[in-house]
């Protein structure tokens, strides 16, 4: 997708387009298939945020990556959304059998969102007959063995960072909007799209102090470059 950069950094680098990607994340699980987010749906964007540019090839639909990995939709047992915005839960129709995490007050928003952040969420995307919701309340350590949660609103109301326990990298941060890209990180600037800019920063500080803590790993959300170079698909992380 592609948009002005100012809307990743606020007030920042008006009127420069930046093509962004936006993926999620498989985690194969003693307890079950997991998915973190499902991405955005193609004909959903093309509809309502047609502004936005959207691009996706054959191969790049969700279940078609599944698929590469030798997965069906069907075999998700488990989704855990990071927040209810359009490009984060637009394939959550596809996975019928699966239990779908997510904050209490995000799906209040989601459904009843303020006028000024209703852009971002695109109610057919999450509000799917059939689709199971358990909220969670507040910061979750081994939500699952392995992944705890984090919350951090400000980009979203309810915007939870999963966090993920590599033994190839330690722990991972899924950054799921609250830095974006690393041009966010290092100038600490919070992105332009968002609920509340001082919950914004703070979320950002709460987050980057955790890293630092943990000698973690930030996986940046919406950064052309840096999702170029992680590994995806079959080359996978352990």
């Amino acid at each position: 997708m592609e948009f002005d950069l100012s809307y990743f950094t606020w007030k920042i680098n008006i009127g420069k387009l930046y093509r962004f990607p936006v993926w999620c994340t498989y985690i194969e699980h003693s307890e079950g298939d997991i998915l973190i987010d499902t991405g955005y749906n193609l004909q959903n964007a093309l509809k309502y945020y047609a502004w936005e540019k959207p691009i996706q090839t054959e191969e790049q639909h969700l279940e078609n990556q599944l698929k590469i990995i030798g997965k069906r939709p069907e075999d998700i047992k488990y989704v855990i959304l990071s927040h209810l915005h359009f490009d984060h839960c637009g394939n959550n129709y596809l996975f019928k059998n699966a239990t779908f995490y997510v904050q209490k007050e995000e799906l209040r928003h989601a459904y009843v969102p303020d006028p000024f952040e209703a852009i971002g969420y695109s109610r057919e995307t999450f509000d799917v007959p059939g689709i199971h919701y358990e909220t969670i309340t507040g910061d979750k350590e081994d939500f699952f063995d392995g992944i705890s949660l984090v919350t951090a609103p400000g980009h979203a109301a309810g915007l939870q960072v999963p966090i993920l326990q590599s033994k190839e990298l330690g722990k991972i941060f899924l950054d799921s909007d609250v830095i974006n890209t690393r041009l966010n990180l290092e100038k600490m600037i919070v992105g332009g799209i968002h609920w509340d800019s001082v919950k914004s920063y703070e979320s950002m500080v709460k987050i980057v102090e955790m890293v630092k803590k943990t000698r973690g790993t930030i996986f940046f959300a919406h950064d052309m470059e840096f999702f170029n170079e992680i590994k995806k698909g079959k080359n996978y992380y352990v």
